[in-house]
């Protein structure tokens, strides 16, 4: 720039490099103000921006809410002329997209793990909250507008262009990106029009959206009508991929899920982008809340320890992302500095557990081949009960009474045929002692027995299938299952130098590939709305290009799709292979190193707390051996009773039914079954791809030297292309 001379408050600026430049003007360093920023505008348009600056800087926005990079200072020329303002000039930030873009965070934020994507969000929306207080509005959300620093505080950039209300005049904000426009604005011209808090808060819950979801739109979906749903015609529609209504939109496939977060962050993120809520969408201080809550309720994955996820969900969402997509969306590159809690660093096999001793503590304990169930001591048989004994009676009297009864009904007719009286009191004692007979019936005792035994043998057969046996061979399978694969897990620790070095020309490629991101390549006719739909069906870089097909991504027809592959064409044109290795190549290693052991460390708590609960189940079947269950002595009690009373009435006891043994189950029971057919055989839990750390399946070779040859192959090709031999 010129040596013209600039002055801030009367104080001369010398002004140093320049550090940014955009469509009004350039930013540069002020080396006798450090900490602070020259936004210098254009010629054009520094005269339409003057008042507006003034007022921000009479305002004192700048000392209101500090983490916003408000003008704090207008610079004028020597002869007096408004040219640009001072601002705190934010250092060691990072734009947004590159914390939420996987491959992005990878390089500028490689210590980040979910916990601190959370943290971030909650920051985004705690500043949001600070502006809308002093009644700012910022209109212009977009992702190059938020930075993010290492310890995940959030600023603010481009604050002149807010809206602001000083001095009794509004100042509007002129422009805005359409995939953060709520639908009510989308398609109508900005310049003239006044934008409230509710129009934010629709923007900043795509913010919180993307930045949760690994950098997915809510609105970049598949559309099940006819025809395409651009991203902008999807938002002014109010067509939310995510959501539980029909809104003629599904997700794009191995995505998060709406239930992977906790019920107020589900909740708001539907009321956000929903018809029924415009004008009462949110607010950052719900969001704030809501992000404090989920943060507080995340746990740790068992498998990785940099993914964390609601305590509620089943499943880690972020494994099921990385099986689907066969890459790692975090990264800890720094594996020498990885806190081992309990464990020991090797340098050929990552992390050292003493796996035969732990095996001889689990094979040492004894579990029975058989399960059965402990049953009630035999005791003497109990006296009938009195309803037994009364019938009983009954029955011995049942032929005595059908004589004197069949005896006194001639005598009873004979005496009432003449009229006598005692005729009649004769055919009432025949009347009383012929039925007797008839009311013995055992019936309701053999049914007593039959569905005492149905019980008992119901009771048992529960009590079998939650023993504690049962369980312990289950646990001890999974134990087994981990054992393995925190050995191949090893094994593929100490190969990882031999398989980068079979693979450095692909990866170098790969890795040329990935530094081009889409969003900075400045394509024809790939907008900034095209590449918000990419990102949202996992195209950021010219990698992505290369590994999937961008032809099922909405709205990317045959033009754009060219335009795609010529500039990855272009790039694969223009890379230039390295032989000799690098501290590149060895810290490479280190990465994929580290990632294997992280899930060694996973694999490590899975271990201890799967032989915690099978030492606990030790004890448990010790007791169960001893202890007989109240509820079957108590069914046993009522079937000897039951017998006591059919035994007293002279009649036969039915059998009771036979309570046998059942096999426990075998460590080969609870195995993974084979899958596929062909030449994939089966997948298989033994077998670990060295690249990401998946299931292998044998494959035949179909060309090259190796033709017609089995050899281990990745089963998330083609996402992934590891290959061991057999």
């Amino acid at each position: 720039m010129s040596q013209e001379s600039l002055y801030a408050g009367g104080r001369p600026l010398t002004i140093d490099k320049r550090i940014g430049k955009g469509g009004e003007g350039e930013v540069f360093a002020v080396s006798n103000l450090p900490g602070y920023a020259f936004k210098r505008y254009l010629n054009t348009l520094a005269a339409e921006r003057e008042r507006k600056i003034r007022a921000i800087v009479a305002g004192r926005l700048a000392d209101s809410v500090p983490t916003v990079a408000f003008p704090c200072e207008v610079v004028e020329n020597q002869r007096g002329q408004f040219v640009g303002f001072l601002m705190k000039r934010v250092d060691k930030h990072q734009e947004i997209h590159e914390l939420q873009t996987p491959t992005s965070r990878q390089k500028h934020f490689p210590k980040a793990d979910y916990r601190f994507i959370v943290r971030v969000a909650l920051n985004v929306a705690r500043v949001m909250a600070q502006l809308h207080a002093q009644g700012c509005v910022v209109g212009d959300i977009n992702q190059r507008g938020i930075l993010v620093s290492p310890e995940a505080t959030v600023v603010l950039i481009d604050a002149d262009s807010f809206q602001v209300s000083a001095g009794g005049q509004a100042f509007l904000c002129a422009v805005g990106v359409p995939e953060y426009t709520p639908p009510e604005l989308q398609g109508k011209t900005l310049k003239s029009m006044v934008r409230t808090p509710d129009h934010d808060a629709f923007g900043l819950a795509v913010c919180l959206f993307q930045l949760l979801c690994m950098d997915r739109h809510p609105f970049s979906g598949s559309y099940t009508g006819d025809g395409e749903m651009p991203l902008e015609k999807a938002i002014e529609e109010f067509r939310f991929a995510y959501s539980a209504r029909a809104t003629g939109m599904e997700p794009p496939p191995g995505t998060v899920r709406l239930t992977d977060f906790s019920g107020r962050i589900h909740q708001l993120f539907e009321e956000a982008f929903s018809p029924l809520h415009v004008g009462k969408r949110p607010a950052a201080a719900d969001w704030v809340a809501a992000m404090q809550e989920f943060e507080g309720e995340l746990r740790m994955c068992s498998r990785n320890k940099l993914h964390h996820y609601a305590r509620h969900v089943a499943e880690c969402p972020w494994c099921r992302m990385e099986s689907r997509y066969g890459r790692p969306l975090f990264l800890n590159s720094d594996y020498s500095r990885m806190h081992l809690a309990g464990g020991q660093m090797d340098a050929r096999h990552g992390l050292v557990l003493d796996l035969n001793a732990l095996m001889a503590a689990v094979n040492g304990v004894h579990l029975p081949a058989a399960i059965t169930v402990p049953l009630p001591p035999v005791s003497a048989p109990p006296a009938p009960q009195k309803a037994a004994r009364t019938l009983r009676l009954k029955r011995r009297l049942l032929p005595i009474a059908r004589g004197i009864g069949a005896a006194l009904v001639p005598l009873a007719a004979l005496g009432g045929y003449f009229g006598l009286p005692w005729g009649y009191a004769l055919m009432l004692a025949a009347l009383g002692l012929v039925p007797l007979g008839v009311k013995f019936s055992p019936a309701g005792y053999l049914a007593r027995h039959q569905q005492l035994c149905g019980e008992i043998v119901a009771r048992f057969t529960t009590l079998q299938q939650a023993a504690p046996p049962a369980r312990a061979i289950r646990v001890k399978a999974e134990i087994y299952e981990a054992v393995e694969q925190f050995r191949q897990l090893s094994s593929a620790f100490s190969q990882q130098p031999t398989v980068w070095d079979g693979e450095r020309r692909a990866k170098q490629l790969d890795e040329h590939l990935v530094r081009h991101q889409i969003r900075r390549a400045g394509l024809s006719r790939i907008t900034t709305t095209d590449c918000a739909t990419l990102a949202s069906w996992g195209f950021t870089t010219a990698l992505d290009v290369k590994q999937q097909n961008v032809r099922v991504v909405p709205g990317i027809g045959p033009i754009k799709s060219a335009n795609l592959h010529t500039w990855l064409h272009e790039l694969e044109r223009s890379f230039s292979y390295r032989s000799a290795w690098t501290t590149v190549d060895h810290h490479q290693v280190r990465t994929r190193q580290s990632e294997i052991l992280i899930k060694q460390q996973g694999m490590e708590e899975r271990i201890k707390k799967s032989l915690s609960a099978f030492q606990s189940l030790a004890l448990e079947i010790d007791r169960w051996k001893r202890s007989v269950d109240s509820e079957l002595t108590a069914l046993f009690a009522q079937l000897a009773q039951n017998e006591a009373d059919i035994r007293s009435l002279a009649l036969p006891v039915p059998p009771r039914p036979p309570l046998n043994a059942i096999p426990a189950p075998t460590l080969a029971s609870f195995q993974p079954p084979a899958t596929g057919s062909g030449q994939v055989t089966r997948a298989t839990a033994q077998v670990v791809c060295p690249r990401c750390q998946g299931p292998m399946v044998r494959r035949l070779a179909r060309r090259g030297p190796g033709n017609g040859r089995a050899f281990w192959g990745c089963g998330r090709y083609p996402a992934c292309n590891g290959t061991r031999p057999i």
